[in-house]
């Protein structure tokens, strides 16, 4: 029996599970010890996903237990590396209340969610929601019933369901880091006027909007613009929109953005939930701060076009943080992920302010060295430090390493790293393809090196 009717089923599968397979395509072979004796005899739906995964490369054996789950134990394998983790059920009458609302067993949803911690640990699918107004956030039309109208709505007992569902966005944007932006076929002073005339209990998001594109263009438009804001991909986005037309315009012309259909805000954040679309493994310090961090650099980009920071160069010695940006990168990555050798090093960039204020870790580089030549093997930048300079620190940095050694770089065009192919583009000068491999030469001559110089304000940072 291959069809089951779960519209939840189908959202993780089609939208979650697939949507990782298009960065990450390595089979995964995992044991679940303590499930096998809660699988009730006729649960197609367990059957249903199981045999789901399995064609999406998740092989997944599942045994028994005691008569009791306390934790249950997970171990995987991914390309001959083997992980292990215990999975706890964190609050069981939540994931019994889950499971009515959507019609899935508790088991199926406990192999969802292990599944999802699984694919958190090498990718964050997504990383911002991206909002309509009318008739989204609030009941009624900003341009025909007036900011007062809708602020008696925002306050009706009628309309909670609007306020509960900014709650529910509030805390993902706080406690995960996650973007939320608005995209409004309105007025782009009227809606700020809006927004300005609400209080965060009216309106919870108040404080959370990172980009805010209100015009009377297409939708799937203005979403390219935000990503593009934002620095992320488009892929990395969720659209919510009341208007069965508008998200089918948005499925068409970006069929990689999640765009849910739904008809009331407790389906929309049920769908989040049990599809794992915002899931993290864990709750970090670095995901809880990336929003700060993008109000800060944008405040730097705002005083000039070119922020002055600093950065500073460490030795990522066992090459844990570099793997870790490898992974999770993909706009800034010159490599797919590359076993590395006790020959190779591995460096991180960290970025500071003139304040000593750290803001974390902004690019990784791996590499080789002899007496004749440098070879970057791979080198990432998050997106949250694009365009500041960052790029051309580092090739000055080295080009500085190599002290008159050849400079060779490792290059794949995964159809993701776009902003690696327009750097290379943006000084293609500089980069020399010898042959039909994957390696470029970096070739400056002082004209570049000084071109490079005048395009970034980032200095080396000493602490003093």
């Amino acid at each position: 029996m291959e069809s089951v009717n779960n519209k939840y089923i189908d959202t993780y599968i089609n939208n979650y599970i697939s949507s990782f397979r298009c960065f990450i395509t390595s089979k995964y072979i995992i044991n679940i010890s303590g499930l096998a004796n809660f699988i009730v005899a006729g649960d197609h739906d367990v059957t249903f996903l199981i045999n789901k995964l399995q064609s999406h490369g998740f092989e997944i054996a599942v045994f028994n237990g005691q008569d009791t789950i306390d934790g249950i134990q997970v171990e995987y394998e991914e390309n001959g590396k083997h992980e292990f983790f215990e999975y706890k059920i964190e609050n069981l009458v939540s994931t019994i209340n889950l499971s009515n609302e959507t019609g899935i067993s508790i088991v199926g949803i406990l192999i969802m969610q292990i599944i999802s911690k699984i694919i958190c640990r090498s990718k964050i699918l997504y990383k911002a929601i991206i909002l309509d107004l009318d008739d989204t956030l609030w009941k009624g039309i900003l341009a025909e019933d007036g900011i007062d109208n809708i602020k008696q709505n925002l306050q009706s007992h009628d309309n909670h369901s609007f306020v509960m569902f900014m709650h529910f966005i509030r805390t993902m944007s706080k406690e995960l880091g996650l973007y939320v932006a608005v995209c409004s076929r309105n007025e782009i002073e009227k809606v700020q006027s809006a927004i300005d005339e609400l209080n965060e209990e009216e309106f919870p998001i108040k404080g959370e909007i990172d980009c805010i594109v209100a015009n009377y263009n297409d939708k799937s438009e203005n979403i390219k613009a935000i990503a593009q804001r934002l620095s992320i991909l488009t892929n990395a986005c969720v659209f919510i929109d009341d208007n069965p037309l508008i998200r089918d315009e948005v499925r068409q012309n970006l069929p990689k953005v999640f765009v849910p259909n739904w008809e009331n805000h407790n389906e929309l954040i049920t769908l989040f939930v049990a599809c794992c679309i915002f899931d993290r493994f864990e709750l970090s310090l670095k995901s809880r701060n990336r929003k700060r961090l993008y109000e800060v650099l944008n405040q730097e980009r705002e005083k000039s076009y070119l922020p002055q920071l600093f950065i500073k160069v460490s030795n990522d010695i066992n090459h844990v943080e570099a793997n870790r940006l490898y992974m999770k990168s993909n706009q800034f990555r010159f490599a797919d992920k590359k076993e590395i050798n006790q020959d190779c090093k591995s460096l991180i960039f960290e970025i500071y302010r003139d304040n000593g204020e750290n803001l974390g870790i902004c690019s990784a580089m791996t590499y080789t060295e002899n007496v004749h030549e440098v070879h970057i093997l791979n080198w990432a930048i998050s997106c949250r430090y694009f365009e500041i300079g960052l790029e051309e620190y580092i090739l000055m940095y080295i080009f500085t390493l190599s002290n008159g050694r050849s400079i060779k770089l490792t290059f794949n065009n995964t159809g993701f790293n776009g902003k690696s192919v327009a750097l290379i583009e943006k000084y293609k000068n500089g980069f020399i393809k010898i042959d039909e491999g994957e390696n470029l030469f970096f070739t400056p001559d002082k004209c570049l090196i000084n071109n490079m110089h005048s395009n970034t304000n980032l200095r080396q940072y000493c602490n003093e």
